[in-house]
């Protein structure tokens, strides 16, 4: 899959033409894509590729503030691995974070550390105004599930400001960027021999990362120091 711009205006004005949620669009854009990418139309890797390309997708019409999203993919059968780059030119995590009055991120390594955070969100916070009806409402678990997901025999890396995380199997790593980002990137590798089913996985991630949600939420106000001990545990 070549890389592609994706106006974020394109995709709103969609949304209003079906008279549907900006999500739904989301959804259905990221179905397509995953079937491209995999060559196929259904099973455990076109429900995994559908979830991960949604979720960051999702997150740069919902938190970002970028006009564009830019992605481009590539599928090795022989090799068992599809890799996904996932980028945008918007405000960055530590801006979007800074948004929620419990977070406090002092620069761009502790802000994508509690990024990764299951029920860490800019948008979901106590006295926020959320609708926990709208199935799309945020719950600041999608990069929580989909490094889950890569952690499977692949790896997933997140770059924001001037700072980005490695994740896979064998830990974490930090990384210092060498320049300044405008924006947020990210890169999915999934080891499609990993993949069951998706709906199982993703049950076992979520009961995980409730458990780790309570235990951050003690806490009142949400700092990296947490995030980094709990993202140890959780990629041992």
């Amino acid at each position: 899959m070549p890389f592609t711009i994706l106006r974020v205006q394109t995709v709103i004005d969609e949304a209003n033409d079906k008279y549907t949620e900006v999500q739904e669009i989301v959804e259905a854009r990221s179905g397509r894509l995953a079937k491209i990418l995999a060559r196929q139309e259904e099973g455990d890797l076109i429900d995994a590729l559908t979830f991960s390309i949604r979720e960051i997708m999702r997150n740069v019409v919902e938190h970002s503030d970028s006009k564009v999203i830019e992605y481009c993919a590539q599928y090795w059968p022989s090799y068992d691995c599809v890799e996904i780059t996932i980028s945008d030119n918007g405000m960055g995590m530590r801006s979007s974070l800074s948004k929620n009055p419990y977070i406090e991120a002092d620069n761009d390594s502790e802000a994508i550390q509690l990024a990764l955070m299951p029920s860490i969100s800019s948008k979901n916070y106590k006295g926020a105004r959320v609708n926990t009806k709208n199935p799309w409402h945020n719950s600041g678990f999608g990069l929580y599930m989909i490094s889950r997901i890569c952690k499977l025999g692949g790896s997933f890396l997140i770059c924001s400001g001037d700072h980005a995380i490695y994740l896979d199997e064998q830990g974490k790593k930090h990384i210092t960027l060498g320049h300044y980002h405008e924006g947020t990137v990210v890169r999915m590798v999934l080891n499609t021999r990993k993949l069951g089913s998706l709906s199982s996985m993703l049950a076992q991630f979520r009961d995980d990362g409730y458990k780790i949600a309570a235990e951050i939420k003690h806490a009142g106000i949400y700092t990296a120091s947490a995030a980094s001990q709990m993202l140890s545990r959780d990629f041992k």
